[in-house]
């Protein structure tokens, strides 16, 4: 079983170098954005767009995203298994 669990976690760190999760997020002064980029809106991101579904408790990011621009964020999958979540965040139009 948790050898099952650990290939899991290695196939969804796989799939996620190919994934770039783009998000949108509202301008606030001076190019930075209004409020910050979340976890959460990452997890969801994930989960509407590629159908992968890691939770927010998962995803570690270093800094809380405030500017425009594309992040990487790691994801813990578990087994010792760290992954990469391509994030993009454009400007809301």
């Amino acid at each position: 079983e948790e050898a099952r669990q650990k290939a899991e976690a290695e196939a969804t760190a796989e799939k996620l170098k190919e994934c770039q999760v783009k998000l949108t997020a509202k301008a606030g002064n001076g190019g930075k954005l209004f409020g910050a980029v979340t976890t959460k809106e990452i997890s969801e991101g994930l989960k509407k767009q590629f159908d992968i579904d890691i939770p927010k408790q998962k995803l570690v990011l270093d800094d809380p995203i405030k500017a425009f621009g594309t992040y990487q964020v790691k994801a813990k999958l578990g087994f010792e298994v760290v992954a990469t979540v391509y994030v993009a965040v454009y400007e809301e139009k």
